[in-house]
């Protein structure tokens, strides 16, 4: 069986590693290509399963219907094939120009965007975790552009930048949220607790607490 056949016979459950096979698919006319998309499908759709740490790269390999030796041809180890799967990942969540800083309400928008976006494929930003390690170029770029995206978050709102690690550390807290707690009441909630922030950072600061608490809810 071709190796994009094979993950396409795969369940089809998870938001992002759908999207990312759809994206490569229509690109990977070689069979190089076809292959290395494989292992980039595979991998997303383990790492989105599982975790980072329970997978491994025979796992990877396995599921693109590839033997083990052939994944050392197209990457180094599984940081490698799972860089290549946050890199775009990362760049949807929070991409560069963002429809959300132009609405009435940013912090609101943006927050009914991430809030399923982040919790239908927490493990992929839970992965971010343990790539500090094993890919830490990588994971320090990630959180530059993630801040970056978060104070023009607050920017557009009309509220202190400076503010950003807290209200980041919001939104990348929702990875931990329990899988069955809705995610309906987030941007409302969210959105309610930043409006007076941006005058008084001390206001964020009490707001701390309840934010740490509604996204370990």
């Amino acid at each position: 069986m071709p190796p994009i056949a094979a993950i396409r016979a795969e369940p089809r459950s998870a938001a992002f590693p759908r999207l990312l096979e759809t994206r490569l698919a229509g690109r990977a006319r070689r069979k190089g290509r076809r292959t290395r998309a494989a292992l980039r499908i595979a991998a997303a759709r383990l790492i989105h399963l599982n975790g980072y740490d329970r997978v491994h790269t025979a796992d990877i390999a396995d599921a693109a219907g590839l033997s083990k030796a052939a994944f050392y041809v197209y990457f180094r180890d599984k940081a490698d094939v799972a860089v290549s799967v946050l890199r775009p990942f990362v760049a949807v969540a929070f991409p560069a120009r963002s429809p959300c800083f132009e609405a009435v309400d940013p912090v609101r928008s943006a927050f009914a965007r991430l809030a399923p976006l982040i919790g239908e494929n927490r493990r992929l930003i839970q992965a971010l975790e343990p790539l500090r390690d094993d890919a830490p170029d990588f994971a320090a770029r990630c959180e530059a552009r993630i801040l970056r995206w978060h104070e023009g978050l607050l920017s557009s709102a009309g509220l202190d930048p400076r503010l950003a690690p807290l209200l980041a550390a919001t939104s990348l807290g929702l990875a931990w949220r329990s899988p069955d707690a809705a995610a309906g009441g987030v941007a409302e909630e969210v959105s309610r607790l930043w409006r007076p922030a941006g005058a008084a950072p001390r206001q964020a600061v009490r707001a701390a607490p309840v934010l740490v608490s509604l996204v370990g809810a």
